[in-house]
């Protein structure tokens, strides 16, 4: 079985919504966009305990109750010959699955308002042709979606106590008991008749016996003695139990006493629970905001086992942590935000091949613009330190806007732009106009840095790569030649990016409307052209090899000694308007595009 769609209408803070599906999905946005309320929505499709108190008039959205609440889960049930849940559902639905479609099965609860019990009347319904379900007998609360699916809902402040409590005839179920365990309880047994003894002879108890045999005597002459008898009963041996923590080669324990210890425990309680469940329901479960009180580390821990783990088959999960999408894969992200009503995007991501190797580092950085509204893409740590130093001083609550600037280290901005795009998040994209000589022709080069752009777009360049531009000679690229000194190689290299930038100045202006921007050159040039007397003065003679030398080093000594003025000089410059674009800077640009000639 595979999870496969969710339509929830007329519920809550939701007209309507769909989002695509996988086995697990995780649910992110801002605060009070409607996280929980698509957990709700599930828990009153699947689970009994919730549904059966009915929709209140406060499910309705605006609370208009003369609309229908619709709720409609779809499962994919291609995998049925050898997967043993879609085999579960087939033999509990029926007749319900008609054999024109096989492939797709769908659930749904409707909850239509009745003003006399003033709640609207949950109706389930199932089949396998969406416009044509059948409606579902219930007897009373109870359905046979009950017998298909179990929810588990994992609240964000799970306590261990109660966790602990709840489940202790589960964990430690008696009638278990091997035949060393009945033996040990029976011994268990007779100390407790001896340890009643020993409390009973203790000498205050006995003083105390004498004192109120001689009290009642005075009032009632009889020949009797008064005696303390303790009945400490431990047959309730287990109801005593406490979790302690015991460390390796350490003979000391310790309470369980921090809320992030105590939480990472009763999820390994859960998950114990769950393994050992008997009968074969479908479990799903529902984790809302489970990073709170944990560890940064606890939670890649977590995320570690919530996408590994085999007990994880199914799930929801709602987070504000990166931290618990570094081993996401084949997930659906699905993105709640604001526009004229609350709207869902949905987007099943999957790690490509060619980034396996690296998609922790991948996810992390993705993981983390997920929750911005608008991200600028970079090409490295050296353009992330100089935009942030730049906005630091001109637009410092830009995170606080929903601002974010993602370094793509390497990994190429396609990836990121494309999971981006599809969660209506708005993508920026800033980058170095590149050349990279062609293999085995050391006078031909690849146009990298505009194809990059080009790529995003889809689009190939018909002639994507340029020759010696006749005066440039690229003999220095030989191994071992330097028919040119450094400074000359730098300057005609220089030359063919202008060049370059000339030729294709339309198309790079007509990329700006995709909020795609090309350098001139590179950035450390860009920013000479905006600010090159303060870069010597900080820097020294050449101040853009200096940069290039030790990027990121000596990018911080520069970001450490601009001022005010600088950041808002080239923040305000064309070749900056990327920049811009990412916190809606109003202040005078310039004109949106400029030819150059050689500096």
């Amino acid at each position: 079985m595979k999870l496969k769609s969710l339509v929830i209408e007329n519920f809550r803070n939701f007209l309507r919504v769909e989002v695509n599906l996988t086995n697990q999905n995780v649910i992110f946005g801002m605060n009070d966009m409607g996280k929980t309320n698509l957990m709700c929505a599930l828990r009153y499709l699947l689970d009994r305990d919730m549904r059966k108190n009915g929709f209140k008039e406060s499910d309705f959205y605006k609370s208009l109750t003369e609309k229908v609440i619709r709720i409609t889960l779809g499962v994919d049930l291609s995998d049925r010959v050898e997967n043993n849940d879609s085999k579960h559902i087939i033999a509990k639905v029926g007749g319900a699955r008609s054999s024109d479609e096989l492939n797709s099965f769908f659930f749904r609860v409707e909850g239509t308002y009745d003003k006399g019990e003033e709640a609207g009347i949950p109706k389930l319904f199932w089949g396998n042709k969406v416009d044509e379900l059948e409606e579902i007998v219930q007897e009373g609360s109870f359905s046979p979606i009950d017998k298909i699916f179990n929810i588990v809902y994992v609240d964000p402040t799970i306590d261990l106590s109660t966790t602990f409590s709840k489940n202790r005839k589960k964990l430690f179920d008696q009638k278990k008991l091997d035949e060393q365990d009945i033996g040990i309880s029976r011994e268990i047994k007779d100390l407790g008749i001896q340890l009643n003894a020993k409390i009973s002879s203790m000498n205050v108890i006995q003083s105390f016996q004498t004192l109120i045999t001689e009290e009642y005597k005075k009032l009632k002459k009889e020949k009797i003695n008064i005696e303390m008898k303790s009945e400490l009963s431990i047959n309730g041996y287990f109801s005593n139990l406490i979790p302690y923590i015991k460390k390796d080669n350490d003979d000391n324990i310790y309470p369980t006493s921090g809320d992030g210890r105590k939480k990472i425990l009763a999820y390994s309680l859960l998950n114990h629970l769950i393994k050992a469940q008997e009968g074969n329901r479908i479990i799903i479960f529902l984790i809302e905001e489970p990073e709170n009180s944990l560890h940064r580390s606890m939670q890649i821990a977590l995320s570690k086992q919530l996408f590994s783990s085999e007990v994880y088959q199914y799930f929801f999960l709602s987070t504000h942590s990166s931290e618990l999408l570094y081993e996401m894969d084949n997930a659906s992200l699905i993105r709640i935000y604001s526009k004229e009503t609350v709207v869902c995007e949905s987007y099943i991501y999957q790690v490509d091949d060619e980034y396996k190797q690296v998609k922790k580092e991948l996810n992390r950085s993705l993981a983390t613009a997920l929750f911005a509204e608008k991200v600028l893409l970079v090409e490295g740590p050296s353009e992330k330190v100089l935009f942030e130093k730049i906005l630091e001083e001109v637009s410092p609550m830009y995170e606080l806007d929903g601002g974010y600037i993602l370094d793509v280290s390497g990994i190429k901005f396609k990836p990121y732009s494309k999971v981006l795009k599809k969660l209506n998040i708005d993508v920026i994209v800033k980058t170095d106009n590149d050349l990279k000589a062609k293999r085995g022709q050391p006078k031909v080069f690849d146009l990298i840095g505009l194809q990059r752009c080009m790529n995003l777009l889809n689009i190939e360049l018909e002639d994507n790569d340029i020759p010696s531009l006749e005066s440039v000679e690229i003999d220095y690229f030989h191994k071992g030649r330097k028919t040119f000194s450094e400074n000359t190689k730098i300057k005609k290299i220089i030359e063919m990016k202008l060049k370059i930038y000339d030729r294709y100045f339309d198309e790079i202006n007509r990329m700006k409307d995709k909020q795609i921007y090309l350098s001139k050159i590179d950035l450390e040039h860009d920013l000479f052209e905006v600010i090159g007397n303060r870069m010597t003065e900080i820097l020294g003679k050449n101040p853009v090899k200096y940069l290039q030398d030790h990027k990121l080093i000596n990018m911080i000594e520069l970001t450490n000694s601009l001022l005010e003025e600088d950041c808002i000089k080239i923040i305000q410059h064309p070749l900056f308007e990327s920049l811009r674009k990412l916190v809606k800077h109003e202040q005078s640009s310039g004109s949106g595009g400029e030819r150059s000639d050689t500096q």
